[in-house]
């Protein structure tokens, strides 16, 4: 058995009064490779800032007998120590050689995993790894960490990488940490049979509450009958001969009644059973105004871009379709972004139906002002019913009440994200142009914006870097390589 590495016991950790994490046991041993997920503000980076000891928990242990090296997020400009830096991770990760303040975001984070792989470790932390990455930048990635002799503990919201790398799979949730076996693919498989168990348990548990209450209502039913022929023979003259009889009756009733009773606390001391929140379907009907006839509302025609003197497309020609999810791929820097940015401006060369209306997204992170709910905010400029709002907005993680009571102003920065998300596909629109959205959300929130995406009735335009997000949605692939678009999939 693989030796103890690091051990969490009786954790308890509160920011501003509200419980963040709640562990009473968990271990981690050597060569295990941990993912982690759950939904933004659970506490996934608390909980790697704990273990790396960077912050103390407000009550319990943690034991750690290796050293781990720590992959944070950015959170400033990086500052590489190019003498620490192995050549042939420059190499492989194909880092240019201009000035690094004029980095992408992709091409800095391919220089700090560079950094961060040119010394090995015993342990290794990182927390979202593959943000900024594109396709070639997460294959190395998990290439590293495949085959990477040591103890791993990740925070990711790449599902593909996931599947690729980790052996367990960890789940934070209301404070609480548990713990799966497998990659992610195969806790899907089990959170699916624990919701197929926890339907069952509750369907018993309306059965057996159901015949209980039948059951004392049928003995409480017997005791008034009784109850009433009692009255109705006291009410009469007292013959002897019926008095043995009513005697024997009054105590069939009291004992109907203690049965009664009984069964009624038995329906009590039943363990209650949480029923399951179960997704409703949604359907965005397209409002007459904003309906397309034009079969292909998006088209290019001898599309030319340049980012100062480097071309980026040269004389491409393209034609989107009505009604699909098209999904744009290539390197970091080949210019997905800027191609929507030219279709959204009608620059040169691009032909918009006259009924197009868009609607965008864009990662960044949101601060939202105002009093007004969730609900309220997007009712504001929708056209569609409350129910669909509030159904988009179930689907995204809100509970109902919140919806309707807390105010924009104090949603957290996941909770704003969320409900930015639910505003593109709420607010009037036929085309949605959403650039790398699955960057920096959940892996619950990417799930529930797949569904969306599939329910939206009109045209999606999209761009990620996300293979198995991509794989998902998309129903026509079109791939940037050498200034060209080629479909790869239709």
């Amino acid at each position: 058995m693989n030796q103890l590495v690091i051990e969490l016991k009786n954790i308890e950790k509160s920011y501003l009064n509200k419980d963040v994490l709640q562990i009473e046991e968990l271990k981690v041993y050597e060569n295990q490779k941990i993912g982690i997920v759950g939904r933004n503000g659970e506490g996934k980076s608390t909980l790697l800032k704990l273990i790396s000891g960077e912050i103390k928990p407000d009550i319990g242990e943690i034991d750690t007998k290796i050293d781990f090296q720590y992959y944070r997020q950015i959170e400033s400009e990086i500052q590489p120590d190019f003498t620490k830096i192995d050549a042939e991770y420059l190499s492989r990760l194909n880092i240019p050689g201009h000035n690094i303040q004029h980095f992408s975001g992709g091409e800095q984070t391919r220089m700090r995993l560079a950094e961060y792989f040119s010394t090995y470790h015993f342990g290794l932390m990182m927390d979202e790894p593959t943000t900024h990455l594109d396709r070639e930048g997460i294959h190395f990635l998990v290439d590293q960490l495949k085959y990477y002799y040591g103890t791993l503990i990740v925070v990711s919201h790449d599902r593909y990488f996931l599947d690729e790398v980790v052996d367990t799979i960890w789940e934070i949730h209301d404070g609480k940490v548990t713990a799966y076996n497998g990659n992610y693919s195969d806790y899907q498989v089990q959170k699916e049979q624990e919701r197929i168990e926890q339907e069952n348990a509750y369907e018993n548990y309306l059965k057996e509450k159901n015949r209980l209450e039948q059951a004392a209502k049928e003995k409480q039913a017997q005791a008034d009958k009784l109850s009433q022929v009692s009255s109705k023979q006291k009410n009469r003259a007292v013959n002897p001969g019926r008095l043995g009889s009513s005697k024997q009756k009054d105590t069939v009733q009291k004992s109907a009644h203690k049965s009664a009773k009984a069964i009624e606390k038995r329906v009590e001391q039943l363990d209650d059973v949480e029923q399951l929140q179960i997704d409703k379907a949604i359907y965005f009907p397209t409002p007459k105004m904003l309906e397309i006839h034009n079969d292909f509302p998006i088209m290019g025609q001898d599309v030319t871009i340049k980012r100062g003197d480097k071309v980026l497309f040269d004389e491409i020609n393209f034609q989107f379709p009505l009604g699909k999810r098209i999904g744009i791929v290539g390197p970091n820097g080949s210019g997905k972004s800027t191609l929507l940015q030219q279709i959204l401006e009608e620059g040169t060369g691009i032909t918009l139906s006259k009924k197009v209306v868009f609607a965008t997204y864009k990662q960044m992170a949101y601060q939202l002002s105002g009093e007004k709910s969730m609900v309220d905010y997007l009712m504001e400029d929708t056209e569609y019913t409350e129910p669909i709002v509030r159904s988009v907005l179930n689907n995204l993680g809100f509970n109902q009440n919140a919806v309707s009571k807390k105010a924009v102003k104090d949603l957290s920065g996941g909770e704003a994200t969320r409900l930015v998300i639910a505003k593109i596909f709420t607010d009037p629109s036929n085309v949605l142009v959403l650039d790398e959205p699955t960057n920096f959300i959940d892996v619950q929130t990417i799930e529930a914006l797949e569904i969306l995406m599939k329910s939206y009735n009109g045209t999606i335009l999209f761009t990620s870097h996300d293979q198995y997000f991509m794989k998902s949605v998309a129903e026509q692939i079109w791939a940037v390589n050498n200034q060209k678009l080629e479909l790869i999939k239709y």
